[in-house]
């Protein structure tokens, strides 16, 4: 009875511990920024997911060039992340998420005016610069308001809605193109930029993120070198989650699982969903290593179960892995980012640790393409599965030594 009764009381204080947390982290600015990102973030998957095919059917572009259009908008993601490292310390959050968001509608508007390549191109990149410097300011703003002792939790709760923007934005975009046209598409996306333009005017009493003035062609006020040495993993996890994302439609056809495939990022975010709480606590409490090493294993289980995938079943198991291992990487891993740094350093420490985690992604089709003509697609995800694997010893290598 004894063992019983402390069994029960620490299960009560535990429960409290997570309501205190939850009640502390989920305020005014917090769900304002979450539900921008979570629009943001759909609106620019529903543009990417079928802007390859509008390229090749308008202008009859070949694979390669229309492909370039989606890669044109991770470099121009890249370029925004990069420059709002500073600018954010320097204008603060708020003004830096206005700017962003402004641009990117400014993106969806030139949609309509693009009626050739470069035109499209240079729309693509616009589009992209506005999500790099949005994304950057909600992570920063969320890095401010949510206490630090909650980190964890804070930004994994915040970076559910990326993962909700994964499974919503595809799903969107392809029903929307197929069932109503590209037409309706644009002007749907309008509309979701215009929404997150209204919830923007919510932010109120934002915590002070302006810092004294650095020099504007210093590396060190645009990225932390604290941040860089930890941020090599990521360039070397990310190339499997964005050979799933450029890839996956390609490999299911070619298996007969096209139905499934349409699945895939349903399961993923289902259990990025579930997971991302308990993960957020266990950093909060025990330090980033017992969910670190344990999320690159699983992503690169998901990408061993995705190589040998020959039926819908196995398919699916893959994305319910990829949801536990790589978006918990992805959440824990700013989180380590953010503890690396002051908290003057929040905006640089965000922006690093981004540049890497898209460059991984942006990389990663382009590199291990070239795979798939001598092994297929199943031998590019077994690659990958090992790729992922090494992860853990660059982990060690990196970061090991250190828990926060």
């Amino acid at each position: 009875m004894p063992k019983k009764c402390c069994r029960t009381r620490a299960a009560r204080q535990e429960n409290t511990g997570f309501r205190e947390a939850f009640a502390a982290i989920c305020q005014g600015n917090f769900m304002v920024v979450t539900c921008i990102n979570l629009l943001l973030m759909t609106d620019y998957y529903l543009i990417f997911v079928t802007g390859t095919a509008h390229v090749q059917k308008s202008f009859g572009a070949s694979l390669s060039v229309a492909g370039l259009s989606s890669g044109i908008m991770v470099i121009g993601c890249l370029v925004g992340r990069f420059v709002s490292g500073n600018q954010i310390s320097v204008l603060g959050g708020k003004p830096c998420l206005l700017a962003g968001l402004l641009l990117f509608a400014a993106s969806i508007g030139g949609l309509m005016l693009a009626h050739s390549l470069p035109l499209v191109f240079i729309q693509r990149f616009v589009a992209g610069v506005g999500v790099g410097v949005a994304g950057t300011a909600t992570g920063a703003i969320v890095a401010y308001v949510v206490p630090v002792r909650f980190h964890g939790l804070g930004i994994g709760l915040f970076t559910m809605s990326a993962a909700l923007a994964l499974a919503l934005g595809p799903f969107l975009g392809i029903s929307l193109s197929l069932s109503y046209g590209y037409q309706v598409l644009v002007q749907t996306s309008g509309l979701i930029c215009l929404l997150c333009l209204i919830i923007f005017f919510f932010l109120r009493n934002l915590p002070p993120m302006r810092q004294r003035l650095r020099p504007t062609f210093s590396l060190y006020s645009y990225i932390d070198p604290r941040v860089v040495r930890f941020s090599l993993v990521a360039l070397v996890v990310c190339p499997g989650y964005g050979c799933i994302q450029a890839f996956l439609p390609s490999f299911a056809a070619e298996h007969g699982l096209t139905g499934a495939a349409s699945i895939f990022f349903l399961c993923y975010a289902g259990t990025a969903l579930l997971t991302r709480p308990q993960t957020g606590r266990l950093f909060d409490t025990h330090g980033e290593h017992v969910v670190m090493y344990p999320a690159i294993l699983v992503t690169a289980l998901a990408l061993f179960v995705l190589s040998q995938a020959q039926g819908t079943a196995a398919l699916l198991c893959a994305g319910l892995l990829l949801g536990i291992g790589f978006a918990n990487f992805q959440s824990v891993g700013q989180a380590v980012s953010l503890s690396l740094v002051s908290r003057s350093r929040y905006a640089q420490a965000t922006t690093t640790f981004y540049i890497f985690f898209d460059l991984g992604i942006g990389l990663g089709p382009y590199i291990f393409g070239y795979i798939i003509p001598q092994a297929g697609y199943s031998g590019m995800y077994l690659t990958l599965s090992m790729v992922v694997l090494g992860g853990v010893a660059v982990y060690r290598l990196v970061h090991g030594g250190r828990a926060r």
